[in-house]
């Protein structure tokens, strides 16, 4: 579920940083749900950089929480 490169959003991310500080920095900076959706599937834990982010979205194929948010509903 890999979406176009997050990283041109994540400047104001405030690194080492979890999920949720990448999606409130990419949500500011503008990102579409192109960017969010993808970053929304990445697990709950610390990113280093926007590499290590990258990378990360690259390699995970989960679900988005906002596709699990919808099934708990």
């Amino acid at each position: 579920m890999a979406g176009p490169d997050p990283r041109p959003y994540l400047a104001e991310a405030n690194y080492p940083c979890g999920r949720d500080e990448l999606l409130r920095a990419a949500a500011a900076a503008g990102a579409g749900d192109d960017v969010l959706g993808p970053l929304g599937t990445l697990p709950a834990s610390d990113y280093a950089n926007g590499e290590g982010v990258w990378d990360a979205v690259r390699a995970c194929d989960g679900p988005s929480i906002h596709d699990t948010a919808k099934e708990t509903s």
